[in-house]
């Protein structure tokens, strides 16, 4: 936005002299008290502000030079600017908007004098704030929070600050008593008996979901309570009576809270939940979450135990959709990583694979031939199958290697001295993880190894075939591999069962969810995703099954698990019970590039969207099907093409062209193709690192 001046034929004498002086102003960086005869300063709205703000600013472009500072040798030019204020914040009140906040330019020489210079203003962050490219008037968009750059730049030089917008939200449905609400600022008594149960500190939160519901135990049913989020560019502060189970959900009206903290806020946010139980209040019980700069894509399937069937959530969804339901059960299921195509097997015992549509669930091919579980290419061409031959869930020794939409065997997967089991096939589509069992049957299984192979397609067959991950006495059973994003790390579960789900097998089934390197040398186990240092034992051990989004996002790579923990106080079992136990899919965040020894995870959360007290179970993550060109997208990965760009109206949609450098999301070959000088190309799409 330009500030426009006014027509000087419309501008009287007095008129006149005082747009020179607003010229004068804008020009130079300091208010003259001598224009005009009045004094025009005023002050900057926000704090940080170190310099007063005068008039309304008129057009930074005059270009009026001369002797300005009295000696000043006007000869001497400007080699810094000088912004003022440095660094201050807006800050946005329940939706009203503050007054624009004016940043004055002065030009220092070599001898830190004052000069006069000419330049126009700019603010990199279009979605937070706009400033008059003349005036310098700053002024927030009202919609999010953040921090950008103001720069005043001159033919030949320039000088920035950063500026801050604050949104501040403050909820009091209840009209608590002003007296209760300043006993919180003094509290000095750590609370004797309230516990925050859900979520965990340290969770790292993606943009695209609905907010979690904070949950916490031991308050009363009077018990006054004060919820305050904060972070440097958003504050949520809610006084209420949440008698027990307690519970808070974000507000989602006359605005969705959590959107405006999410798409406010990249980096560390607190939390603090106090309670006052009628007599005093406490000191806060206190967790620091880190939003992730980036929306959560892809879709969810996974199998509804109590339905028989194959239940997707596309992420963000407010309820699950019943995508398959074939026969009398549909499970064992595989998605590919493109999200175009899904195998599973139906009627139980026997489970001949089948083929779909991912986008419509329609059946492509019905194979006929018992399977159980299979491993479908990245671009669901082809399929790899035959877990177990028969209805009673033995195996041949192999897996069998055909097209999607054939039981034409093109090559078999061999190795020798076990049976292959839950194959994964990784999203570059040259490699591929199995467990190899050496006891029980296809379902039910206590020992086994993880292996690794390449695979080729043309010619079809498989090389390099041979174990990276041994078992041991306390976890006889690994398996359920998974590929991350970039194809060079796999998770993978440790259990004492493969099969997790039945009273048959003896609960607790006790299952750690690890992280190895292709060659297996650093394996690590994954002690913040399974729980370990804030859930009790055993309950820190009932992790299973786990599967990578196949892009990072955010500078995270994305994990999805089953487990059958408490879900705060929503889904609350008894100590010790574990037969009533009913799992539920959990999704952690875990670093890009993990090192070596070094746990990358971060606690999980529960995925929303799913009905709560179902068994859910074998959560497969998989893109959504792609966009074509020209439909509306977020990130390049959406596309089919891979580029997602600004139609230059405003919309982003689906592109085949690169247009430079490739964004957070779009197609690349090597780091080097990234925007961001510290970007990952992970996958073929670029991330970069996560924030702070």
């Amino acid at each position: 936005m330009t500030d426009m001046a006014p027509s000087k034929s419309r501008l009287g004498p007095r008129a006149r002299v005082l747009a020179l002086c607003a010229a004068l102003v804008a020009a130079t960086g300091f208010a003259l008290s001598s224009c005009g005869g009045e004094d025009t300063t005023g002050t900057a709205t926000g704090t940080g502000a170190s310099a007063a703000a005068g008039g309304s600013g008129g057009s930074g472009n005059s270009g009026l030079g001369g002797n300005l500072f009295g000696g000043h040798d006007p000869g001497n030019p400007a080699v810094s600017i000088q912004i003022d204020p440095q660094n201050p914040t807006l800050t946005v009140e329940n939706g009203a908007l503050p007054a624009p906040l004016h940043f004055t330019a002065t030009g220092l020489d070599v001898d830190g004098n004052p000069v006069p210079v000419v330049g126009s203003w700019s603010f990199d962050r279009f979605d937070v704030a706009s400033i008059g490219a003349a005036s310098g008037d700053l002024t927030a968009t009202g919609v999010l929070g953040g921090v950008g750059t103001v720069t005043f730049q001159t033919p030949s030089i320039a000088g920035t600050t950063s500026a801050t917008v604050k949104i501040r939200i403050t909820a009091d449905p209840q009209a608590v008593d002003p007296g209760i609400k300043s006993l919180f600022a003094s509290a000095s008594q750590p609370d004797p008996s309230m516990a925050l149960v859900y979520p965990y500190d340290k969770t790292v939160f993606p943009r695209g979901l609905p907010g979690p519901i904070v949950q916490w135990n031991g308050g009363g049913a009077a018990d006054i309570y004060r919820v305050f989020l904060h972070s440097p560019t958003f504050e949520l502060e809610s006084f209420s009576t949440v008698p027990p189970p307690s519970r808070f959900t974000m507000p989602s009206a006359p605005q969705d809270v959590w959107r405006v903290l999410t798409d406010s806020t990249a980096g560390a946010i607190t939390l603090d939940v106090q309670r006052y139980d009628g007599a005093q209040a406490y000191l806060a019980k206190t967790q620091t979450w880190t939003i992730a700069p980036a929306v959560l894509t892809g879709v969810v399937y996974y199998w509804s135990i109590q339905q028989g069937a194959i239940v997707r959530i596309p992420i963000g969804a407010s309820a699950p959709e019943t995508f398959l339901q074939v026969g009398n059960c549909v499970a064992c299921h595989s998605v590919s990583a493109k999200g175009n195509r899904i195998a599973a097997s139906r009627d139980g015992g026997w489970s001949p694979w089948m083929t779909f549509d991912a986008a419509s669930g329609q059946a492509l091919f019905d194979s006929g031939v018992s399977s159980g579980f299979e491993a479908i290419s990245p671009d669901g061409e082809y399929l790899l199958w035959r877990h177990w031959s028969d209805g009673a869930f033995n195996s041949t020794g192999a897996l069998a290697l055909s097209a999607y939409n054939s039981t034409t065997e093109l090559a078999t997967l061999a190795p020798n001295g076990g049976a292959p089991a839950h194959p994964a096939w990784s999203p570059d589509g040259h490699k591929i993880a199995f467990s190899q069992r050496t006891d029980g049957n296809g379902l039910v299984f206590t020992q086994a190894s993880l292996w690794y192979a390449d695979v080729s397609l043309s010619p079809p067959g498989f090389s390099n075939v041979h174990p990276i991950v041994a078992n041991d006495a306390a976890r006889p059973t690994v398996t359920y591999p998974t590929f991350s994003p970039g194809s060079d790390w796999i998770a993978f579960m440790r259990a004492n069962n493969a099969y997790c789900n039945s009273p048959s097998v003896g609960y607790p089934v006790l299952g750690d969810i690890w992280l190895s390197s292709l060659d297996g040398a650093s394996q690590i186990k994954l002690d913040a995703l399974n729980g370990a240092g804030y859930l009790s034992s055993p309950d820190d051990s009932l992790n299973y099954q786990p599967s990578f989004l196949p892009v990072a996002q955010g500078g995270y790579m994305w994990i999805v698990i089953s487990t059958e923990r408490n879900y705060g106080n929503m889904i609350e079992y008894a100590p010790g019970d574990y037969n009533s136990r009913a799992k539920q899919l959990w999704v952690a965040a875990v670093d890009a590039n993990p090192q070596p020894g070094v746990d990358p995870s971060h606690p999980a959360f529960w995925l929303p969207g799913q009905e709560l007290g179902l068994e859910n179970m074998r959560g497969q993550w998989a893109l959504a099907p792609c966009k074509q060109l020209g439909d509306t997208c977020q990130a390049g990965y959406e596309c089919c093409d891979g580029f997602c760009h600004d139609d230059g109206n405003g919309n982003l949609v689906c592109s085949d062209q690169p247009g430079g450098c490739a964004q957070d999301g779009e197609l690349c070959q090597t780091a080097a193709d990234c925007c961001d000088p510290n970007a990952q190309c992970l996958g073929g799409f670029c991330t970069s690192p996560p924030p702070g």
